[in-house]
Order: C-alpha cells, then structure tokens, then sequence
C-alpha cells in the first residue's frame, strides 16, 4: 500500500478526504458484489456496535476515533470524507479495509490476480465548509448521482439512517434541510454556493 498524507504537519485531528485506489490505473471494484463487501466493511469497523464487549473482539473498530462523513464508491475506487480524532486512525482504517478486501477478492477462483498495488491518500481539510465543498465532489462521482446505492447522498438528503454514518457535522450547515443541500449540488461554483460559508451551526 502506497500511503500518501497531505499536509501532514498541520493538527492531529479535523476533516479529512480520503482516497483509496488501485494503482496504474487498474480497475479497483470489477462488480457490485465487491462494492457491497467493501461497504459492509466500512460499515462493520465504524459502527459502535463493535465495540460492545459482548461481542467478539475480533476487531477494536475506529467508531470512537473516526466519523464518516460521507462516501462514494465506483469502479476506480474509494473516496470517504471524516473527522478524525487522529489522523493515524485513518491509515489504520485504510490498512484494515485493503487486507480485508484482498482476502476476499483472493477466495474468488475466476481471479488470478488482485487489482493492488494500492494508493491510499488523504488530505486535511480546512474544515466544515470545506468539508461540505468535498462532500458535493464526491457525490457527483456517480453518474444516478441523486440515487446511486453506493453513494452517501440519501444521508444528506432521504433520511437516511445507520449508526456507522456521521454526516450531522456537515448537514447541520444547512439545517439538514435536503432542499438546501440539493440547490448545493446542482449549482455552479458561483455566488450562490458561498451561502453555506456563513451558515451558523
């Protein structure tokens, strides 16, 4: 895995994007099937549900150090948008995701090979707004952006709920009003898009 941290020097924790992808251009996801496996691993180590100590400890998690944002999943790769109480959890997240994607993709005998080598980038943000700014970029990654499966938006817009998924951070810009946040997404970078830099929380 090729790991690359922008900014690094910058505050331990804030909003981050984060990027992961196979490199030389090769195809990250080949089908819906690894998509819905990789969001069933976004969602088993960011949900506080694992951290019940009734449960196995087969993982400690990352709910009580990382909040998602936002995600976007498509052939070339991963985008998520967090807040992260220390940006190392992020990698830690990036390492447990790649090494648990690779053992699935290996148990497939139609596949000879792995779409890895692996980039995995992330950016600090500015904060919220910026954050916001992000969230919409990686949204329109879909083409059915309004209603792609593999995408964050309903968070943002339908009321759509799952304790591994944190978006109030960035919904409570624009008063979790789904009108207001779909104005957002069709507008240009205009004038109008500079209402949510004086939004108050």
């Amino acid at each position: 895995m090729q790991s690359f941290l922008h900014n690094a020097l910058i505050q331990d924790s804030g909003y981050f994007h984060v990027w992961i992808s196979a490199s030389k251009e090769a195809v990250f996801f080949r089908s819906n099937l690894d998509k819905a496996y990789f969001m069933t691993l976004i969602q088993d180590n960011l949900s506080p549900r694992g951290q019940l100590p009734e449960l196995p400890p087969v993982r400690k998690g990352f709910a009580d150090s990382i909040d998602l944002l936002a995600y976007s999943l498509t052939t070339e790769g991963v985008h998520l948008l967090v807040y992260a109480a220390r940006k190392y959890a992020i990698e830690e997240l990036g390492q447990v995701l790649l090494l648990n994607y690779a053992d699935f993709i290996q148990d497939k005998p139609t596949f000879t090979a792995l779409p890895f080598d692996t980039i995995f980038i992330f950016d600090h943000l500015a904060g919220r707004h910026e954050a916001l700014s992000v969230s919409r970029e990686i949204h329109m990654l879909h083409d059915d952006w309004r209603f792609d499966r593999y995408s964050s938006i309903g968070f943002f817009v339908d009321d759509r709920r799952g304790d591994w998924m944190r978006p109030l951070r960035l919904t409570s810009l624009y008063n979790n009003k789904s009108r207001q946040y779909l104005r957002f997404m069709k507008s240009q970078a205009t004038e109008s898009d500079r209402i949510f830099e004086y939004l108050e929380t």
